[in-house]
């Protein structure tokens, strides 16, 4: 009996010594090191002085619960200097304001029964209200899995969604586009013509046989009339998926078959590029907005690009993110090769030769990561200070979502007021559910502090003019400091609905200015900025005005922010004149405009 009782505790020991991961060498060192017990752990907790600086608690082989240190992030990490792609994209709401009339036609017209008699305003109200409708999952699918009537156009619009997808924010200049189409197109032909698909039956014999068996039915179903089917589009698509055959791979067959881009290898012309672009638009999937600098910028909104990449193109890492992770020092050129042998590819070259490899086939980043063992992957998760625990396939989805958030180069600024600027209108508004989805804030009141420095970031970094900021209740959010003691006094009011500036305009803001001037300053006007101002406020804004000589400008966040970027754009070193916001009006986007005409 007591023979049994041992074996099993030695078949328990063994057991978890295969769920830690941990070699039985590992597992003896593991024991002889001290367990640092959860009272220890808040006691040291208590010395650094930082809740993040501990995981959850975690339970080991023997029944007891610890709680493991953080490991913090090595310094010299070049990634950490790079997080925050996926806060730079733009969602549906974020353009909305900013589309073309006509591409919101286009988008809505084959979502809406009908738009006629919709104003700007009404498109735009009705794609924030839809917003989760016209990204709706099914709805995206359903229209990239029906195959376009034109099948050469069809092509076209994937070629556009690829290129798209490659890009850091889903989004190019609609002049970059075509080129980008052009120069994919090119390149794909030209690496047609080197390619010995055929070269597979020496490394990999089956793989040679799907490509075999995916050239003949393609070219079978040219010969057939000169032209694909939809019906035939679907089989292939149908064929590639049991082949595993990429879109990338499938496009460079027809080019060997004389079929890509278009018959004889002949490249789209900007014209069909753009009558694709409509189409598309028209689809709901690629949307365009007219930026601060006046471009027209075709994207895919967040949204929808979260859907494509996954359920469409089954996208892990962006290309260039990719190559970032291969690049790890952990990962070794052995590991790289051992990644090409296993899969029958070729494995000679260069350690960015191989890299290359790797990142134009179809093996995914999860497949590279799966291959390595858990001690290199928890590696690799301290490295960027990641937590290290649970199991491979944790560890893999931590580190590829991480790599994923890595903006394609290093933005200088980190500047937390960046972030909170990019959100602005949504600050002024108090649209707490939009903040919150963003995680930008924990609790409501952090709104108002939020949108007070994201105007200090405005004006300082944007508009490159000297901002006092004020940490007394008693004084004006900021000030704009003139020459000869003068300046412009500013408050911040986010707010839910209208500002109405008979809340605030006697109780404080003519209270601000008058202790200005009671400290020798010499105050000329003042600035409130909010999401929008209701019809009355402007009103007592000239009454105010007529009665104390100062003038009141009631600025709109939309409108201040169209200015910063407007300026910044075509001035990037050059102090905005402030003194241009030294009046008594609303100051929307149209006004903005106006004013910068008189810079």
């Amino acid at each position: 009996m007591e023979n049994e009782n041992k074996s099993a505790t030695a078949d328990a020991t063994a057991q978890a010594t295969r769920d830690s991961g941990l070699s039985p060498e590992q597992e003896v060192h593991e024991k002889e090191q001290p367990q640092q017990t959860v009272d220890e752990t808040e006691a040291s907790e208590k010395d650094v002085g930082d809740e993040g600086e501990f995981e959850e608690e975690e339970a080991t082989p023997t029944g007891t619960r610890v709680r493991h240190r953080r490991r913090r992030p090595e310094p010299e990490a070049d990634e950490l200097r790079l997080r925050g792609r996926r806060a730079l994209c733009k969602g549906i709401t974020d353009i909305a304001p900013d589309m073309l009339k006509t591409v919101k036609l286009r988008v809505l017209g084959r979502y809406l029964e009908s738009t006629r008699g919709l104003e700007d305003d009404d498109l735009t109200n009705i794609i924030k209200k839809d917003t989760g409708k016209l990204a709706d999952r099914a709805r995206i699918l359903s229209i990239l899995n029906t195959p376009d009537q034109d099948f050469e156009r069809g092509q076209l619009k994937l070629i556009v969604l690829n290129i798209l997808l490659q890009e850091e924010t889903h989004s190019l200049e609609e002049s970059r586009l075509e080129e980008k189409v052009l120069e994919f197109e090119k390149e794909l032909v030209k690496r047609s013509k080197t390619l010995d698909f055929f070269d597979q039956k020496k490394h990999d014999p089956e793989r040679w046989h799907h490509y075999d068996t995916y050239r003949i039915v393609l070219e079978a179903a040219w010969t057939n009339d000169g032209q694909i089917s939809p019906d035939e589009a679907r089989l292939l698509g149908v064929l590639r998926d049991h082949l595993n055959i990429s879109m990338e791979e499938h496009w460079l067959i027809s080019a060997m078959l004389k079929r890509f881009p278009k018959e004889k290898c002949g490249l789209h012309t900007p014209d069909e590029v753009n009558e694709a672009r409509k189409e598309m638009q028209r689809d709901g999937v690629l949307w365009g907005y007219r930026d601060e600098s006046n471009r027209n910028i075709d994207i895919i909104p967040t949204e929808i690009a979260a859907v494509i990449r996954k359920d469409i193109a089954k996208q892990e890492l962006q290309r260039t993110n990719f190559r970032r992770l291969l690049h790890h020092d952990s990962i070794l050129v052995g590991d790289l090769r051992n990644i090409l042998i296993a899969r029958n590819m070729d494995r000679s070259g260069t350690k960015e030769e191989l890299i290359e490899r790797i990142v134009v086939s179809d093996i995914k980043p999860s497949e590279v990561l799966n291959d390595l063992d858990r001690n290199k992957l928890a590696e690799m998760c301290s490295y960027v200070g990641l937590r290290t625990s649970g199991n491979k396939l944790e560890l893999i989805e931590r580190l590829i979502d991480f790599y994923d958030d890595l903006t394609f180069e290093e933005r200088v600024t980190r500047d937390n007021r960046e972030v909170w600027y990019a959100n602005y209108e949504l600050l002024a508004a108090r649209s707490y559910a939009e903040l919150r989805a963003k995680k930008l804030i924990d609790k409501d009141l952090e709104i108002e502090h939020m949108f007070e420095e994201a105007t200090q970031f405005l004006f300082e970094v944007k508009l490159k003019v000297a901002f006092d900021r004020s940490r007394k209740d008693s004084r004006a959010d900021g000030r704009l400091p003139l020459e000869d003691e003068q300046c412009i006094l500013l408050d911040c009011k986010s707010d839910e609905k209208e500002v109405n500036l008979q809340d605030y305009l006697d109780g404080q803001f003519d209270g601000y200015m008058r202790k200005e001037r009671e400290c020798g300053k010499k105050p000329l006007s003042f600035l409130v900025i909010g999401p929008s101002f209701t019809p009355q406020s402007i009103k007592l804004a000239h009454q105010y005005k007529a009665r104390t000589n100062w003038d009141m400008a009631l600025v709109t966040a939309e409108g201040l922010k169209h200015l910063a970027e407007r300026w910044v754009a075509q001035e990037p070193e050059k102090p905005f004149p402030i003194r241009l916001l030294n009046r008594t009006e609303v100051i929307d986007k149209e006004r903005a405009e106006f004013l910068l005409s008189l810079a």
